[in-house]
């Protein structure tokens, strides 16, 4: 397989994932009492457009896999990176900022967790192989 359809694959899997996991992130930073839900959808958005620029310009390779540590090296890089920007947005007192981009990412790599399990026993069971 060559390098542009690896690069095709890694962009279809953070373009479909993307969506999902903003609106789930929005609605954590909502219930911690973050901002109005309007204004959690696009912080939320500017967070994880962070975290999908620095997968996509090169560390997308080494943060994926179906393999808990590909998730769990995921979700480090994405607290680190989401925190970042909601620290630097400079809206809310530290602890609940490393709270909610704790508390969001550990919910976006548990709905990326059962998908990928589902994915999993789909293919096992005789589904068509994914990309």
């Amino acid at each position: 397989m060559d390098s542009l359809e690896d690069f095709k694959t890694l962009l279809g899997f953070y373009v479909f994932q993307f969506l999902p996991i903003v609106i789930v992130e929005a609605f954590v930073l909502w219930r911690m009492h973050w901002a109005s839900l309007p204004r959690c959808l696009y912080d939320s958005v500017l967070m994880n457009f962070a975290s999908f620029l620095g997968l996509v310009l090169g560390l997308g390779p080494y943060l994926t896999g179906n393999t808990p540590w590909g998730l769990t090296l995921f979700g480090t890089y994405s607290v680190m990176v989401e925190g970042t920007v909601l620290m630097l947005m400079e809206r809310k007192d530290a602890r609940l900022v490393w709270a909610c981009a704790l508390t969001a990412n550990l919910l976006g790599c548990i709905l990326l967790a059962v998908e990928v399990l589902v994915r999993t026993i789909r293919d096992y069971w005789g589904g068509q192989p994914s990309l």
